[in-house]
């Protein structure tokens, strides 16, 4: 008998919180949706959150082209490629090995942290001044990524502009626009930014072949393509995702003090 009544409440509280999620209609439905599909979503009731996903990893292969300032693209081959993001510092590790011009291997990486970047001859070791100011560039790489654009919408959820499969959000000042798939993941996320060299340019960031990685119901794609006017600079193959993972991003000024 006391079996039977613990099951009764049960199965009401499960169908008054199914129920609660379903009578989500419009825009709030919409961005409840898009974060259940990539697995953003834990909880139930008043407990239910939308951003279980602070940190990312995935790994992978492929190809980038970088643009020259006499108009040429000069093109690299990536033999492995590790990403590690934090959305909530935000922060971003892009460690890539390439074949360099010279068809020699060659491993970069490069690190931002808020409104701080550098490079690394290691994760974590040696950290140097970049060659480049690139805070903007590689910060705008945290919100085009899937999880990334799903964060920024759940977090400010009363200004993102709903349309009928997309999903609009500032970064920055900068309008976002993320057009969802018929499962309501990204497909894609673009956003017009000033680059370097090529000036006022669309960016846009391809998503396809979703996978649940860890069987975990999040689910990540399996191959990346980026854009810039319309010209490929990222095309990769994702063979890993992890999600939650342990990853950090001490400040050179740490890493200075915990060596000597």
């Amino acid at each position: 008998m006391i079996f039977r009544l613990i099951l009764t409440i049960v199965a009401i509280s499960f169908f008054a919180q199914f129920g609660h999620a379903q009578a989500l209609t419009g825009d709030a439905r919409l961005i409840e949706s898009s974060a259940e599909a990539i697995g953003m979503v834990r909880g139930f009731g008043p407990g239910r959150r939308m951003d279980a996903i602070n940190t990312v990893q995935f790994s992978g292969q492929g190809w980038m082209s970088v643009p020259q300032s006499d108009g040429s693209w000069t093109r690299f081959d990536i033999t492995n490629a590790t990403v590690g993001i934090d959305y909530s510092i935000p922060a971003i590790r892009w460690d890539m090995t390439h074949i360099g011009s010279d068809g020699e291997e060659q491993r970069t990486i490069h690190v931002i942290r808020d409104n701080q970047a550098w490079d690394e001859r290691l994760p974590g070791i040696d950290p140097t001044p970049p060659s480049v100011d690139r805070v903007t560039e590689q910060a705008q790489q945290i919100w085009l990524t899937p999880h990334g654009a799903i964060h920024a919408v759940v977090a400010n959820p009363d200004a993102v502009r709903v349309g009928s499969r997309t999903l609009g959000f500032d970064v920055d000042g900068i309008p976002v626009r993320v057009l969802l798939n018929n499962d309501d993941r990204p497909e894609i996320v673009e956003m017009t930014i000033q680059h370097p060299i090529l000036g006022r340019t669309l960016l846009e960031a391809i998503y396809t072949d979703y996978i649940d990685w860890p069987l975990l119901d999040v689910y990540f794609p399996s191959h990346i393509v980026h854009t810039l006017g319309g010209e490929t600079t990222l095309d990769m193959t994702v063979t890993e995702f992890f999600q939650n993972p342990y990853v950090v991003f001490p400040t050179p000024e740490l890493l200075r003090r915990s060596s000597q």
